[in-house]
């Protein structure tokens, strides 16, 4: 029997590459599940919770493992193995094994490639390898199992003693405690140190020459001419082309202020926010999956930003995947996952809305923080995701209260004439909204006058704007030839403590959504500011 066994290198070698493995697959299906309703139908087998952060950290292990076994050969691991040399493998497992080779290193390329910033079509390669490398990993251990039954389990489980077998257990242990400081130090360099730098260049406060910034969306003043762009990829996200768009990123601060320019790729301009339609039961809210809170179809475009002095993956580590990250709260509906912080820690986000906010000239000032306490009633739980306080202002949706079927409006226009450039797939944001004191409040009698197929806005401005916290970002976006372009302005320290200071080193994500409620794109690095030095311009 003894024989019949493995090296101890081997031993830890392939044990680690195994768990590393799986755990690899298991994670990155969960993330997968997000864009993939196909992976989503298996979720109650995949892990739950800050799993982005876990298929990185065995992706690290993985990779540092094939470099290990590389060096490993090279240096006599082949000559060494001889003295253990096992099972005398089948041509057919062989070339199983061997194929494995090539699946797990175009895993591996893929995957790096996403990291250092992605290309069209990589997650795709790299969610076709994952599979491939998953129907490795069944052949290879089924045949083995098939073949040898359940000694096989021994022969790699337990180590080969020979005559210098004390030596190899010498070598074999070293190997470990060095792969743990390596791994230890290469993850810790990779999860706290790798960004993507975006350089906030400054511009004075005041300049005889040169206009105020006007939050408008179109970057004419010339003071943006001198801002370096960044590109970033981002993925995942309903709608768009193969869900993918690209977002470019320019920022400026006058020492008060911190101003971001946006630009991303979307087709289409997208302003129908769950519109209401007449029926013959009534009136309905147009959705195909509003009901579990993950519309993908009548919605409006959306932005969002979210700042941290934290640069860990996940999003600042906010990102908790699956149907119920939280034993002790309600699970979501659309088991995608929440966001909320996990050490009390407090993240700003900005979520621009192409309807909802972009006629106030604002962005939604929100915030990510430890998980809320689930309210009775409460029909949408929503974790760490807050909003900030307001004084006053609001949107409110045009339904008394809300169901798939039938709702009842709150208000309808006086005359059918106010809804007819809505009859039609075109009309303009302002168009999608409802002045609060243009329409009346519901009457069976008024409603006799709008004929099946009506189609009415769902969203009502009760005021022009927020006041207070909630309107500490201004924000304004126009669309033109298949691009959003987008102004962003803010306060370098507003004073709220609900808000996180801009300086040197605050770190943001960004994510587009494309007539979507949820299923946003998304990136893995961060986006570190480097503010340059006020007498660089």
């Amino acid at each position: 029997m003894t024989t019949n066994r493995k090296s101890l290198r081997w031993i830890l070698l392939h044990s680690g590459a195994g768990l590393a493995v799986i755990c690899s697959l298991l994670t990155g299906l969960r993330i997968a599940s997000l864009a993939r309703p196909q992976v989503a139908r298996f979720e109650e087998l995949l892990p739950q919770g800050q799993v982005i952060e876990l298929h990185f950290a065995s992706a690290v292990a993985i990779t540092l493992i094939v470099l290990i076994y590389i060096a490993y050969r090279l240096i006599g691991g082949r000559r060494a193995a001889g003295h253990a040399q096992v099972l005398q493998w089948p041509g057919w497992h062989r070339a199983i094994i061997r194929a494995g080779y090539p699946l797990l290193l175009l895993s591996l390329v893929s995957g790096w490639l996403l990291f250092a910033g992605g290309a069209r079509g990589v997650r795709d390669l790299h969610y076709l390898a994952a599979f491939g490398v998953l129907v490795y990993l069944a052949l290879h251990a089924g045949l083995y199992l098939a073949r040898w039954g359940r000694q096989s389990l021994l022969r790699i489980a337990l180590p080969y003693w020979g005559p210098r077998s004390l030596r190899r257990w010498m070598v074999g242990s070293t190997l470990l405690v060095f792969s743990v400081l390596l791994f230890t130090g290469v993850w810790s360099a990779t999860r706290e140190q790798s960004h993507l730098p975006l350089t906030v260049t400054h511009i004075p406060l005041l300049h005889p020459e040169h206009p105020p910034m006007a939050i408008d969306g179109r970057t004419d003043e010339p003071q943006w001419q001198g801002a370096a762009p960044i590109t970033v990829y981002t993925d995942g996200g309903a709608n768009f082309d193969e869900g993918e768009t690209e977002v470019t990123l320019r920022a400026l601060s006058n020492g008060e202020e911190f101003y971001l320019a946006v630009r991303w790729r979307d087709d289409t301009e997208s302003l129908a926010h769950l519109p209401l339609m007449k029926t013959e039961r009534g009136w309905q809210v147009q959705q195909q999956g509003f009901h579990n809170f993950d519309e993908t179809r009548h919605y409006e475009d959306k932005f969002a930003v979210l700042l941290s002095s934290s640069c860990t993956f996940g999003a600042a580590g906010t990102t908790h995947l699956g149907r119920k990250p939280l034993k002790d709260r309600p699970a979501n509906w659309h088991g995608k996952g929440y966001h909320y912080s996990s050490n009390g820690q407090l993240h700003d986000l900005w979520h621009w809305k192409a309807v909802r906010t972009n006629d106030m000239f604002l962005a939604d000032d929100n915030f990510i923080g430890p998980p809320d306490q689930a309210r009775p009633g409460e029909r949408r739980y929503t974790a760490g995701y807050q909003q900030d306080g307001k004084e006053s202002g609001a949107y409110v949706m045009n339904w008394q209260w809300y169901k798939p079927g039938v709702i009842l409006p709150k208000r309808l226009p006086p005359d059918p004439k106010q809804l007819a450039a809505l009859q039609s797939a075109g009309g303009d944001a302002s168009e999608w909204v409802i002045p609060w004191f243009d329409y009346k409040p519901y009457s069976p009698k008024q409603d006799a006058n709008y004929p099946e197929g009506t189609v009415m806005p769902s969203v009502i401005y009760n005021s022009n704007r927020f006041e207070g916290d909630r309107a500490d970002v201004r924000a304004r976006g126009y669309w033109q030839d298949g691009y959003w372009h987008l102004e962003l302005a803010r306060k370098l320290v507003t004073g709220s403590p609900l808000d996180v200071p801009i300086n040197d080193g605050t770190c943001l994500w960004v994510s587009a959504f494309d007539r979507a409620q949820v299923a946003h794109t998304r990136h893995t690095r961060a986006i570190r500011l480097n503010f340059a030095p006020e007498n660089s311009r």
